[in-house]
């Protein structure tokens, strides 16, 4: 009879513990699915912030009239010598609606549109939800006066273009620069 509650206790004290090996893998799957998620919106923030922050502080690089040609809240076009090459370049940044990037699960993303001199690219960034721009004048004003643009201000969120357990991986960076050719002009 003894060896029969033995017997009965390993299978019970095995099941358990078969239970928890399987409770960890699951989540160690979720965490590595979370994990995954997180690092792909990082890294696409990463290159994204860094091509605007560069973008942006040539604005004006080589150009000795008007520099900004238009400034929303949503998109600016300037001129600036990108390539140094002594031929001045037209930039555009310009934000889509949610219908352009309907390919992807993720119904608030959108693609923002990086032109030079009517060339438009799609960046390489994918799952930007929002990008906003905010435009100061010499004494910190905001204006939307191009003219008087001398700092700019960038809000950009980035999500998962796939959810996991319904959740998307979220990044929010927002960043004042003010381009040198900016205060000359």
């Amino acid at each position: 009879m003894d060896s029969h509650l033995a017997l009965i206790g390993s299978v019970v004290i095995g099941g358990i513990f078969l239970l928890s090996l399987l409770g960890f893998q699951a989540d160690l799957r979720d965490h590595s699915f979370i994990n995954t998620n997180d690092l792909i919106v990082q890294q696409n923030a990463i290159a994204m912030t860094e091509l605007l922050e560069s973008d942006f502080r040539q604005i004006g690089l080589g150009v000795d009239s008007l520099v900004v040609a238009s400034a929303g809240v949503k998109s600016i076009s300037y001129y600036a010598d990108l390539d140094a090459d002594g031929n001045v370049d037209l930039v555009a940044y310009s934000l889509s609606n949610p219908n352009a990037a309907a390919e992807t699960p993720n119904p608030r993303d959108k693609i923002l549109y990086r032109g030079v001199n009517g060339a438009t690219q799609v960046n390489a960034a994918i799952g930007v939800t929002d990008f906003r721009l905010k435009y100061f004048d010499l004494n910190g004003n905001q204006t939307n006066d191009a003219a008087q643009i001398k700092t700019i201000e960038m809000t950009l969120e980035m999500e998962s273009t796939t959810p996991y357990d319904g959740k998307y991986a979220h990044f929010f960076w927002r960043k004042k620069i003010t381009p040198p050719n900016l205060l000359r002009s």
